[in-house]
């Protein structure tokens, strides 16, 4: 427990999402919390770098420098996926509490690793999907849980965002290995919507802290853009309490839609849809009634924050998403690239680029996802011409991505 004390805190990575943090910082009511200093290779990529200067905030290029010289409550890690292992055991190893953001890892070794390290410690580690630090849904988790609902029966997601050519490339975004050899394995489904399929996992799982252990899988992936992974994912998966989870996410689209989820439990089903009804999640009882979760209103790292500050001041250490939580997303990406190392392409006809958004598209994608989502089923159940045959994924004894 910290008393009559501020948390102090360490920025790894400011630039690009690391930007929300230093934001929420310098404009946060809260006075429990300080940036003790930061971590970073290129600081003007930061919009508030000026800002933090002007405070007197020491900036350093690589964290080992930091400790040197200073100590953090937490340190907060929002670097490129390839480094979030080493950033987490290092700040770990000098005894700071961590709040990485997702996905957890690139591969499910280095999360092992990781957990390795964590326990030595004796700090946590919050990993940053944003709804599962959201009383929003941590109510309605609660409430699964209390078995208001019944059991888990199926669960669908839809999110098509549409990405630009310039979003690949920061020289990392859709490469599976970086320049030294390291995994990296971004994906439409391990970063960008990680946190959808994700929640699906989270919200079923057998406590707060938990999620879902996923059994099996059957994937289809593909790829548009002149990337190494892949920019639309298709799945289903079957988990250990006898739900099965369908996953629909693409970059390669004209118009963005969702996230929009459907949930079935034997007592109800759950809905909900970015930008309808206020934001609210609907539980519809199969006798008519309702129970409404309404949206927060918080910023995303507002609510982490608030999280990891709570969990150190009252000395708890209590996370609703740490290692094991978030350990399922990254099991199921892991295992279906090794299942589909190279995803396929679509016919050139059907690739376009968009003039007004610089950004590929492939036509009729969307309206088969959609249609996909409404049937429960995968592109090549329903008879789309280019659909690749899907892939079936065992998930017992899964250790290690091999690539």
């Amino acid at each position: 427990m910290i008393e009559n004390k501020q948390v102090s805190i360490l920025l790894v990575g400011i630039g690009g999402y690391g930007n929300n943090y230093v934001r929420d910082l310098l404009e946060a009511d809260d006075n429990r919390a300080s940036i003790a200093g930061v971590v970073e290779v290129n600081p003007d990529s930061c919009r508030y770098v000026q800002q933090l200067r002007d405070k007197g905030i020491p900036f350093y290029t690589d964290m080992e420098s930091f400790y040197a010289e200073s100590q953090a409550d937490l340190a907060i890690i929002s670097t490129p996926i390839q480094f979030h292992c080493q950033h987490v055991c290092t700040a770990l190893s000098h005894g700071s509490h961590v709040l990485c953001e997702k996905p957890l890892a690139a591969t499910v070794q280095e999360a092992q690793t990781m957990m390795e390290a964590r326990d030595r410690s004796g700090k946590f580690v919050a990993v940053g999907y944003n709804l599962s630090f959201n009383n929003q849904i941590l109510a309605l988790k609660q409430d699964i849980l209390a078995g208001l609902y019944g059991k888990p029966k199926r669960l669908k997601s839809i999110v098509l965002w549409r990405r630009a050519l310039s979003y690949f490339q920061s020289g990392w975004k859709g490469k599976r290995k970086s320049a030294s050899g390291a995994w990296i394995l971004d994906s439409v489904a391990h970063n960008a919507t990680a946190h959808f399929l994700h929640n699906m996992v989270y919200l079923t799982g057998p406590a707060t802290d938990r999620s879902a252990n996923p059994l099996n899988a059957t994937v289809e992936l593909y790829r548009a853009n002149d990337i190494e992974t892949f920019d639309t994912c298709t799945m289903k998966v079957k988990t250990d309490n006898g739900a099965d989870i369908y996953f629909y996410t693409s970059h390669t689209i004209l118009d963005n839609e969702g996230p929009i989820f459907h949930f079935e439990f034997e007592r109800a089903t759950i809905t909900f849809a970015e930008g309808l009804n206020d934001n609210r999640i609907t539980a519809e009882f199969h006798d008519g009634s309702q129970k409404v979760y309404a949206s927060t209103g918080t910023t995303q790292t507002e609510d982490k924050l608030r999280v990891c500050i709570d969990a150190i001041v009252s000395g708890s250490g209590q996370v609703p998403c740490g290692l094991e939580a978030a350990y399922s997303q990254l099991l199921a990406v892991n295992a279906a690239m090794d299942a589909i190392p190279q995803a396929p392409g679509y016919p050139e006809s059907l690739v376009h680029l968009d003039d007004e958004t610089n950004a590929v598209w492939v036509e009729g994608l969307a309206d088969t996802l959609k249609r996909c989502f409404d049937e429960w089923k995968l592109p090549s159940e329903t008879g789309t011409a280019w659909a690749a045959p899907a892939k079936h994924v065992d998930f017992a004894g899964y250790r290690e991505f091999r690539g």
